[in-house]
């Protein structure tokens, strides 16, 4: 386990609070080697070929899981954060319905509003290179522009743990927490903020 200090300790004990005020359903410490990249999460990007790919925070424009590697190295520990959605419709109506393609949309955003507000939190308690990954795609616009155009959302949009590598099941097994497949009674975004 990484170095944590007693102030670290502090902060940790402030940043789960701080998450499950702003909305998060889960919130859990997670120590940064605890985090498992996988080469073949962001393979999901291209097989079958997701309709995000080429997004601005998607692949190709997002570190590769070996560079993820490099700098997940320099992190001693991290927050995991959910957003629940209970009773979700059973596929494949899920891909169908325009309710809940919103109710997707605004999980998914309230997962990434809660990242920013612990990102400046961090950044308040000294953790200058805290850095929040969201679950999925970003849902801040109707419709991502793509590579070579410019983000209208540049400092809200976040790359997901799923585009630069990070598999999410096998993480939150290395701290007791187990994803239900298929999803049955509720759907979890979970995010992840690395704090250093």
């Amino acid at each position: 386990m990484s170095q944590i200090t007693e102030t670290d300790k502090e902060n940790i004990g402030l940043f789960l609070i701080a998450a499950k005020e702003a909305g998060a359903s889960d919130a859990l410490f997670i120590d940064a080697e605890e985090i498992v990249v996988d080469d073949r999460v962001r393979l999901k990007c291209f097989v079958p070929l997701c309709r995000h790919y080429g997004d601005l925070v998607c692949p190709p424009n997002v570190p590769t899981p070996d560079e993820f590697r490099k700098y997940l190295s320099c992190y001693r520990f991290a927050v995991m954060l959910a957003t629940q959605y209970n009773n979700p419709p059973k596929p494949p109506s899920l891909a169908e319905s325009e309710d809940v393609s919103r109710e997707i949309r605004k999980k998914s955003t309230e997962l990434s509003e809660i990242l920013l507000k612990l990102e400046s939190l961090c950044l308040q308690k000294g953790y200058r290179f805290a850095a929040g990954f969201t679950g999925g795609s970003c849902h801040y616009c109707d419709k991502c522009v793509k590579t070579g155009q410019e983000c209208k959302t540049p400092y809200k949009a976040r790359p997901s743990m799923e585009a630069v590598g990070v598999d999410v099941v096998g993480t939150l097994q290395n701290v007791g927490v187990n994803l239900e497949f298929p999803v049955s009674d509720k759907i979890k975004w979970w995010g992840l903020l690395l704090v250093d």
